[in-house]
């Protein structure tokens, strides 16, 4: 094409990316629709037509009606899940490792699948709202940040549980500390190769990154605290928008 398409068309395009993705639709199957649509709404627009004359009148309901055509891929989101269980699990056993050693109790080891489960059914719902709703940027970021604040809330109320009701099953040693972070640290790796983004490796850094720089310092204790969860929360609530704002727009 020698001219890009008009804005409307665009914006359309990167909902509609956004919306099928959070459908658990294949990848493959997803840059087809979206090269084919592509060229229909380039030839609309050659002869003065909208995006309207392609995709109807409701374009939330031309997004359901192409998501209910194509077969979910439910491979592609078992990768996911896997995805972010181990990676959860990772950044759990680093947090622990830091704050006096790695213990596991039967709360958390029964609890930690359903959170990570939940929190992606979480985050699914409100892509799918984002993508088939006009949100302004600054609601965008408030959903962004809820979205965010949920799911660790999920996991921050799991840790409380377990702290009450104290069911110790497995305590590891140094040599176990050591080791469960070097597989840890690999898993990081692992899943940054195969997901090809720096996901795995930039939200360790935002996690544990500001706290372990403020323990170096002689602020009291809740001031390093509250900082270093205000810092984690902005550099995530950050990501997430930039990640958002660039899969729309691929």
């Amino acid at each position: 094409m020698n001219t890009p398409l008009s804005k409307d068309s665009q914006h359309f395009l990167g909902n509609l990316r956004l919306y099928l993705v959070a459908n658990g639709k294949n990848s493959d199957q997803i840059e087809e629709i979206m090269e084919e649509l592509e060229v229909h709404l380039f030839e609309a627009e050659s002869n003065d037509k909208s995006v309207e004359h392609i995709v109807g009148s409701s374009p939330q309901e031309y997004m359901k009606q192409i998501s209910v055509e194509m077969p979910a891929d439910y491979m592609g989101w078992l990768k996911y899940i896997v995805l972010i269980l181990f990676g959860a699990f990772s950044y759990w056993v680093i947090d622990k490792a830091l704050n006096g050693g790695i213990e596991f109790t039967v709360i958390e080891i029964l609890g930690f699948p359903f959170a990570g489960i939940l929190s992606l059914l979480i985050y699914r719902a409100f892509f799918k709202y984002m993508a088939s709703k006009e949100v302004s940027i600054v609601k965008q970021s408030m959903l962004l940040f809820v979205m965010g604040m949920v799911s660790i809330g999920l996991f921050a109320g799991l840790m409380l549980v377990s702290e009450v009701y104290q069911t110790p099953l497995i305590t590891l040693n140094d040599t176990g500390n050591v080791i469960a972070v070097m597989v840890a640290v690999f898993l990081f790796i692992l899943i940054s190769l195969w997901s090809k983004t720096w996901v795995s490796i930039i939200f360790p850094i935002l996690l544990f990154g500001p706290a372990l720089i403020l323990d170096s310092t002689d602020y009291p204790e809740n001031i390093k605290l509250v900082v270093s969860s205000l810092m984690t929360m902005l550099g995530i609530l950050l990501y997430c928008g930039m990640t958002l704002r660039k899969l729309k727009n691929e």
